[in-house]
């Protein structure tokens, strides 16, 4: 009968370990800084194929790339006309105008990630 009533026994060494080191590659993992940059501002973002359109409303598109070990390329490069494809075609337009465009870098552990960020007014013309 002894194993019957026997108290719960603490975890022992080994489970403790693997969980404090399972906690700190957890905490590790997140995103160490986050560097934001204008990188430009124009009157659109493609030229213009008539002045006759009409504006649909703001969007904004983004594209990004993730660099591993900071220096391996796992994804593309990131593409501005990437982003401003993702811009016009979340509102159905044909070009941008008043584009503000910025570039993020987040520093993680593990790598790097670039994102391009587009904002401005979907025009669709007539």
């Amino acid at each position: 009968m002894r194993g019957k009533n026997r108290k719960a026994r603490p975890a022992s060494r080994p489970c403790r370990m693997a969980a404090t080191v399972l906690a700190l590659v957890t905490l590790m993992a997140g995103c160490v800084s986050v560097k934001t940059s204008l990188t430009g501002v124009s009157t659109n973002a493609r030229t213009m194929e008539s002045m006759d359109y009409e504006v649909l409303g703001e969007a904004e598109g983004m594209h990004s790339a993730f660099r591993l070990f900071w220096i391996l390329p796992v994804t593309p490069r990131a593409d501005r006309e990437k982003a401003v494809e993702e811009a016009v075609a979340s509102k159905g337009g044909d070009n941008l105008i008043f584009v503000r465009t910025w570039q993020e870098r987040q520093h993680w552990v593990l790598g790097t990630v670039d994102i391009i960020h587009v904002r401005g007014l979907v025009v669709r013309y007539r």
